[in-house]
């Protein structure tokens, strides 16, 4: 009995996982996931060090294929043609992230500490999972 349980429960595990690889479209790159995020007034430091926890807890847990980056946004002034970079949006990159059907089981405390320092910094404006060409160096 215990034996049918067990399978029963692996086969509900590998379900959706591979329900997951078949709803996503054939990628000739790299799967990235790119969000759009609105800094919290005076939270930039703070969201990139939610950055820096979120890349941590990838590699704590056994992760080295994915690679996770933000991206300043520069805005341009009308008057003077100078470009600086502005605090209230960032570009974040996950490409490669493994799928949920790998981490789901591996979330614990230090997950939840960076979810929240990324939602006490900011607010997700847009997500997109996008096929990125593959960067030549």
């Amino acid at each position: 009995m215990r034996m049918v349980l067990f399978l029963a429960a692996l086969a509900a595990f590998q379900v959706p996982s591979a329900l997951a690889q078949d709803s996503t479209p054939a990628c000739d790159g790299d799967i990235a996931i790119v969000r759009i995020s609105a800094i919290k007034p005076g939270h930039m430091q703070g969201f990139l060090a939610a950055v820096a926890a979120h890349k941590a807890w990838y590699r704590n847990h056994g992760f080295k294929d994915n690679v996770i980056v933000a991206s300043r946004v520069m805005l341009r002034d009308d008057k003077t043609g100078a470009r600086k970079y502005t605090d209230a949006e960032i570009i974040t990159y996950h490409i490669r992230p493994p799928g949920s059907a790998q981490t789901q089981s591996k979330r614990d405390a230090a997950w939840d500490a960076y979810v929240k320092q990324y939602r006490d910094a900011s607010d997700l404006k847009n997500e997109y999972m996008t096929c990125m060409p593959k960067l030549v160096p």
